[in-house]
């Protein structure tokens, strides 16, 4: 009973990120703007790093007021450019002591239909989801001189079709090679798990579910209904529901996981 009273006490800290350095890519995004302020909540110093130069500088602004002792930056990157990312890496290396944790919470949309689509289209999808992906990983693990935990998004449709009935029209289904990056990212997550355990590396991610952001649920209330209906629990998600899991998945309450990758879908994948 003593020892589990003890066990007990620890719990808190475990979710502790007080001192850690953490980098958020696609942090200026619905979701990766709810992942910087959990991180920050928990103690982490954050970069936010994002396409939109603008939104990721007004972000670190508005959370920089509150919160004293601690560092909210934006950095920009170009997932689909390699130069980019290597230059976000020089810049957290030269201006941190070290990365503790990393994000990948990035989308590069492909706007072509399945039938005109070409191969160079496919590639350059490909290539933003998941080349871009990989290295990305691949620098951020020359920041962690200590080790260092990394979570990949892949997504529901990493494992399951979209169900063309709920894409009516305006709406249209995520394009194949979507699916196809965020089932790649999976595997990518199992490899590089097994590849950087010794380093003390480790590598998980999350597969968010119906997570329609503000515009659409504004703009788009009968898709919303009709996402909600292919959910066992009723209802889309909210950003705020993604935040938890990759907390937990960066935290020392996860020490022990690697190489996983947690649904966070209200069901949707399980029937």
């Amino acid at each position: 009973m003593n020892d589990a009273k003890e066990d007990a006490g620890t719990l808190p800290e475990m979710f502790d990120l007080g001192g850690r350095t953490a980098l958020v890519a696609g942090g200026a995004g619905y979701l990766g703007s709810a992942i910087c302020r959990g991180l920050l909540h928990h103690g982490a110093n954050v970069i936010v790093a994002d396409l939109d130069q603008a939104r990721a500088d007004h972000f670190t602004e508005t959370w920089n007021r509150p919160l004293s002792g601690q560092r909210c930056s934006a950095l920009p990157l170009d997932i689909s450019d390699e130069s980019s990312i290597g230059r976000l890496i020089d810049r957290v290396c030269s201006d941190c002591r070290g990365l503790d944790i990393l994000i990948n919470a990035t989308y590069a949309p492909q706007k072509c239909s399945l039938n005109d689509m070409t191969g160079g289209d496919f590639n350059t999808s490909l290539n933003g989801n998941l080349t871009g992906g990989f290295l990305l990983a691949r620098e951020g693990r020359r920041a962690m001189s200590n080790g260092g935990s990394i979570v990949m998004f892949s997504s529901m449709y990493g494992r399951v079709s979209p169900d063309p009935s709920v894409y009516v029209d305006p709406m249209q289904p995520n394009p194949i090679e979507y699916g196809v990056a965020k089932a790649g990212i999976e595997q990518m997550i199992r490899y590089l798990a097994v590849a950087w355990a010794a380093e003390g590396i480790r590598i998980n991610g999350v597969a968010p579910g119906p997570f329609p952001n503000p515009q659409v649920q504004q703009q788009y209330p009968d898709f919303v209904a009709r996402l909600a209906r292919k959910v066992p629990l009723g209802r889309i998600g909210q950003a705020n529901e993604i935040v938890g899991a990759v907390v937990f998945l960066v935290s020392d309450a996860a020490s022990y996981v690697t190489g996983q990758c947690l649904a966070i879908d209200g069901g949707w994948t399980i029937w």
